[in-house]
């Protein structure tokens, strides 16, 4: 076992063939533990003063914890051996005291809120489908068995989509655990899918989209919900970012609404031209959100924005007048809606904010172009449409030179 004066160059570009620890000659007890992997760990090796036996706690892996920061770690760690305090018992005995929903909570607060834009769904999954099942339960004592009963269950239910979603949140949550060093292993390691989950393809109908639509102002749903869903048909957009929607993303005067990369799928800044239809939406509830925030969210529920599992739980439990539905069926009906107009598969891909088909690849590279007054006559001859399979009236065909002006 190698000693050495580390430095944060050495411990930056190390490679080894075999898992070697490196002791440093600074703080002693501070070791840095290197795979051939590529996975670098600070660990701190101290003798124990009840019984002399050589123990080892794991600090944290590199880079998220420099070369300073494990130096320090590792000398309050050994402060607190020279005091007759147990480090290794103390962690060991924090990690068998915290239960899964702790294990949970800690999850989002340290991971999911800060790396995944759909954390809101990790946290109602696990409330919803995991904690009632095994929240109580002690971290380090769940088994695969418990995991599997919870995604068979809902598998043979009929929900096979949503028990791979929550064997992903489940999965994700105690790898993250293992990799955090509050568990040593991960019961979620090698469980499988329970079956494949049938892609979707529902398209709705004219009648079915009249149906909807007619329906809004009688249903028992808020108007705010309501709003939502009639923009859902209008723009083509996700239910999230239409829910989501913030005073500082839309500009009346020009007709748009410019959805920040933050808040897109792909990361990448999306300008929606807004038809006559959505934008009189659009500015009402403008008019009804705090004009001293620019990122006042324009539909609220107790100052919150309403989050697009409300909308989906809004339709599923009041508005089933059709066969079983979903609001991301209407983003596919307007694509298919779109494209039996004539609009071009890669104005309908720029509408929607899709990279795939055309401007995947190679031709997305290069081709950065947006297409903003095709954008906006596609949305325009939609609304068109729109309007006249829900009033049963004809469609008015726009000229082009009308359709994109402002």
């Amino acid at each position: 076992m190698p000693r050495k004066n580390l430095t944060a160059r050495f411990v930056e570009s190390i490679k080894v063939d075999i898992r070697t620890d490196f002791f440093d000659d600074v703080v002693r007890g501070l070791v840095l533990r290197v795979s051939p992997t590529g996975v670098k760990a600070w660990t701190v090796v101290f003798t124990r003063e009840s019984d002399h036996a050589k123990q080892r706690v794991t600090l944290g892996k590199f880079p998220a914890i420099s070369l300073e920061k494990a130096r320090a770690k590792a000398l309050a760690t050994v402060t607190a051996v020279a005091e007759g305090k147990d480090p290794s018992a103390d962690k060991r005995a924090r990690r068998e005291a915290m239960t899964v929903e702790d294990l949970g909570d800690l999850y989002i607060k340290k991971y999911a809120k800060l790396q995944k834009k759909t954390w809101a769904e990790d946290e109602r999954l696990l409330k919803r489908e995991v904690y009632p099942t095994i929240g109580s339960m002690k971290a380090v004592a769940v088994k695969r068995r418990d995991i599997l009963d919870i995604i068979e269950a809902k598998a043979d239910a009929g929900h096979v989509a949503q028990s791979t979603n929550i064997l992903a949140v489940v999965r994700k949550m105690f790898n993250w655990a293992v990799d955090g060093v509050y568990l040593e292993t991960s019961p979620a390691t090698g469980i499988k899918p329970r079956g494949k989950a049938v892609k979707r393809d529902r398209v709705l109908s004219d009648e079915e989209v009249r149906d909807i639509w007619n329906a809004l102002p009688g249903a028992a749903v808020a108007k705010q919900t309501a709003d939502i869903l009639r923009l859902l048909f209008l723009t083509g957009q996700r239910s999230g970012e239409v829910s989501g929607m913030q005073r500082c993303e839309v500009d009346l005067a020009s007709a748009t609404w410019t959805i920040p990369g933050a808040r897109t799928k792909n990361g990448l800044t999306h300008v929606v031209p807004l038809s006559p239809a959505a934008l009189a939406i659009v500015s009402a509830a403008t008019d009804s959100a705090d004009e001293d925030d620019p990122a006042a969210p324009l539909f609220t529920k107790i100052g919150e924005p309403i989050e697009s599992n409300a909308i989906a739980q809004a339709v599923r439990k009041k508005l089933q007048v059709v066969k079983p539905w979903t609001p991301h069926d209407i983003r596919r009906t307007v694509a298919t809606g779109m494209a039996g107009l004539g609009v071009q598969p890669y104005i309908i891909e720029a509408v929607l904010n899709h990279i795939s088909g055309f401007r995947a690849g190679v031709a997305g590279v290069y081709n950065r172009a947006t297409y903003e007054p095709e954008k906006r006559r596609a949305l325009l001859m939609w609304a068109d449409h729109l309007d006249s399979v829900v009033t049963k009236k004809p469609a008015v065909v726009l000229p082009i030179t009308q359709a994109v002006r402002v």
